[in-house]
């Protein structure tokens, strides 16, 4: 490139030899009939297309707020449940603690309390440190003698 932003060897500028012919604007050529039923072909597949989408769109659209609906009423349904649930274990719970705390020995009330069955994840089945707790605490609710088995 030479000073001043041209570049050296060839002109580019009109009536310059080398240089490329300056284009002409003359007026539009009128398009064939293969070229005009090529756009209007083009125009209504594009057409159809869209409306193809947009059915798409509004189908998934409406599956979608039904599936919304679904969900939420599916989750309030379980709700309701669960407070429903968790009322009556309150108040499961609150009968067997009044009726745990009135009549007989201490270690009946205590027996009544723990599972002594030696079933299930509570109970300590043979051969666990329960076991031998287990044991104890039904010989102290039949010992007339035990500490505290005269309802003190």
């Amino acid at each position: 490139m030479a000073p001043g932003g041209t570049i050296t060897g060839a002109s580019f500028l009109p009536g310059a030899p080398n240089s490329y012919p300056a284009p002409s604007f003359s007026q539009p050529v009128e398009d064939s009939e293969a070229i005009k039923a090529w756009r209007a072909k083009r125009e209504s597949e594009i057409a159809r297309r869209d409306e193809i989408s947009h059915s798409k769109k509004e189908s998934t659209i409406k599956e979608a707020q039904q599936a919304l609906d679904d969900f939420y009423d599916n989750y309030n349904d379980k709700k309701e449940k669960s407070l429903a649930q968790t009322k009556r274990e309150a108040e499961q719970f609150l009968a067997s603690r009044d009726d745990t705390t009135a009549g007989g020995t201490s270690w009946e009330r205590i027996a009544k309390l723990v599972d002594i069955s030696g079933k299930g994840p509570k109970g300590g089945a043979g051969g666990s440190g329960k076991e031998r707790f287990r044991e104890l605490l039904v010989s102290l609710r039949k010992d007339e003698k035990a500490p505290g088995a005269t309802g003190v």
